[in-house]
């Protein structure tokens, strides 16, 4: 079966206001823990959608902010917070994240402290100055947080950074391979779910096959096991 390819590039209005809509309720929450908890507050913005922005890989709406610790939830909960019960009353709240629905897609706010040095890039979004992950940076969240439950579109992520940025994978490795049993063990067992979650992508400019995606995935892990053993991996 054809992976479905969006006809709507990230340049398209429409496209850019599921995503902008949805960062500009983060920046409201964001505002309320500065003003009301912790001030000059460090977070981070990543995930599939700091991808399509940066690579125009695939259609990504949701939006990821990240954070060192669970402190300043209770200014973005609805549970807690009146400015965030009047955008929505729809979320899940657990002890790392808050998730908070909207009909344009989800915000998530995740308390995930970076994994390398230094791990973000500053650069101008909506006129404020954002800490956007690197890419080495989403990946390895991607790897180290839910390898074990890894999904097509984890793979379909890996394998456009493995593409574009394969020197940065390799430097992060410590954090890539903390699952890599599971996730080869995954390639294998899960492949049919997979391989349906991951023709299900709207793409835009990069269309690798799910088998071309897995290798590049399987390889870079045995090679990053290897080096980690002292024993590079044979060409």
């Amino acid at each position: 079966m054809a992976r479905k390819q969006s006809d709507l590039g990230i340049a398209n209005p429409a496209s850019q206001e599921i995503w902008q809509s949805l960062f500009a309720k983060a920046l409201t929450l964001i505002d309320e823990i500065e003003k009301h908890g912790t001030k000059d507050l460090f977070w981070t913005f990543g995930g599939g959608t700091v991808l399509m922005l940066r690579y125009r890989h695939r259609m990504s709406k949701d939006i990821d902010i990240f954070v060192p610790d669970p402190q300043s939830f209770g200014y973005i909960s609805p549970r807690l917070s009146d400015v965030a019960e009047s955008l929505t009353t729809d979320y899940v709240e657990a002890a790392s994240y808050v998730k908070l629905f909207f009909k344009e897609g989800e915000i998530d706010f995740v308390a995930s402290p970076n994994l390398t040095i230094p791990g973000y890039v500053v650069e101008t979004i909506m006129g404020r100055k954002v800490r956007l992950e690197t890419s080495a940076e989403i990946i390895a969240k991607k790897l180290w947080h839910r390898g074990d439950r890894i999904t097509g579109r984890d793979i379909f992520d890996y394998a456009l950074v493995a593409q574009k940025e394969p020197e940065s994978l390799m430097a992060t490795s410590e954090f890539l391979i903390r699952h890599a049993d599971k996730i080869l063990e995954s390639l294998i067992v899960r492949s049919v779910p997979l391989r349906i979650q991951f023709e299900a992508i709207e793409t835009l400019e990069f269309n690798p096959t799910f088998e071309e995606s897995c290798e590049l995935l399987a390889d870079g892990l045995a090679e990053m096991v290897a080096r980690s053993k002292g024993t590079p991996k044979k060409a």
